[in-house]
């Protein structure tokens, strides 16, 4: 085979190469452009323990240890740095349970005691109001059990979350985070919330107590106050990538009675962690009426005046453990009918 045969044959195998064949092979500017982020199937989660599931002391009953949130009981934990490449939004939380009643351990009040509880995050421990992030008021937790009645609401603790910019966690920087209550009702294990936690060995020192507090974020000096060695709160950071997860509600259906409002719904979707009721007067500024429902079956009963006597709206929601949030078509329910005007007192028309 002559030269400019050989020069004709390879030429033909290239014409008849697949083009896959070439694109195995990227040009070196192809190579600096950074990979989409992966949509990976579930949140990433960065604790002092690395297993969530040993979280089972305090919050569930039993010996609590003293373990409260608190006006004056703040728990500070100190993480890694946090890689957040590939990930969309960031969240704080914490393993939260057994809120107090008005009369706890009496039965004869057993509205929750109310109390709003932070979350802050730095890189250093000190902590004001641009690091901090409400996290949930205690009448939305589980309650304690009463020792001798029964309770609606009573539950196993739950993880609760506070979205937080992605820019807040530190991928080169220690991250501190705290979480605290600006309620003057919770100075006792006797009437506050619990922490949970799990024991945990190791020597690193990465939780301290604060006891100095007065309802607000811990600053100045003397932060980490008390080291706490041997046990971990249930504190963590939580990430969570892009995906394509929905949330779906369906089977929304309301019984009108004089008296009440009888709702039931279903959730779908991956991992769903909570639902919930929510009502507006506008169809678009729309409120939460209810505690967080934790598990299935979803039923709930409003009086007919515990909401108001007037139209509103009234619909479901859900979220799933991606932070994921799916609704309900509305329902509209109508005013109450005004009861009819009582008759007028007869007139005999009797002269003087």
């Amino acid at each position: 085979m002559n030269l400019k045969m050989r020069y004709l044959f390879a030429a033909a195998l290239l014409a008849s190469a697949s083009p896959a064949l070439f694109a195995q092979a990227p040009s070196p500017e192809a190579a600096k452009t950074p990979a989409a982020p992966p949509k990976s199937p579930v949140p990433a989660y960065f604790s002092p323990e690395k297993n969530l599931g040993r979280h089972y002391l305090y919050a569930d009953g039993g010996f609590h240890a003293d373990w409260y949130v608190g006006y004056n009981n703040c728990w500070i934990i100190k993480l890694p740095p946090v890689p957040t490449g590939g990930y969309a939004k960031a969240f704080l939380g914490a393993k939260l349970g057994r809120a107090k009643t008005m009369s706890w351990p009496a039965s004869w009040d057993t509205t929750p005691i109310p109390g709003k509880i932070y979350m802050a995050l730095n890189q250093a421990p000190a902590f004001n109001s641009d690091h901090t992030y409400f996290l949930i008021d205690a009448a939305d937790l589980p309650r304690e059990p009463l020792p001798n009645d029964s309770l609606e609401g009573v539950d196993s603790a739950r993880w609760v979350w506070a979205e937080i910019p992605l820019s807040r966690v530190s991928a080169d920087k220690d991250n501190y985070l705290a979480l605290w209550s600006s309620s003057r009702y919770f100075t006792s294990a006797s009437s506050s919330p619990i922490l949970a936690a799990s024991m945990s060995g190791g020597d690193a020192e990465d939780v301290w107590l604060n006891r100095s507090i007065k309802g607000n974020s811990p600053s100045g000096e003397g932060v980490l106050e008390t080291p706490v060695s041997g046990i971990k709160p249930a504190m963590a950071i939580k990430l969570v990538p892009l995906n394509e997860y929905k949330v779906f509600v369906k089977g929304f259906a309301a019984e009108l009675t004089p008296d009440e409002i009888n709702v039931s719904f279903a959730a779908g979707g991956y991992d769903i962690r909570a639902a919930w009721l929510e009502v507006s007067y506008d169809k678009f500024d729309w409120q939460r009426v209810t505690r967080y429902f934790y598990k299935a079956p979803y039923f709930w009963t409003f009086g007919r005046d515990a909401i108001s006597k007037d139209m509103f709206y009234l619909r479901a929601a859900a979220a799933d453990n991606m932070e994921n949030t799916g609704y309900s078509m509305a329902i509209t329910v109508p005013a109450v009918p005004a009861a009819p005007a009582a008759p007028a007192a007869p007139d005999f028309g009797m002269e003087d």
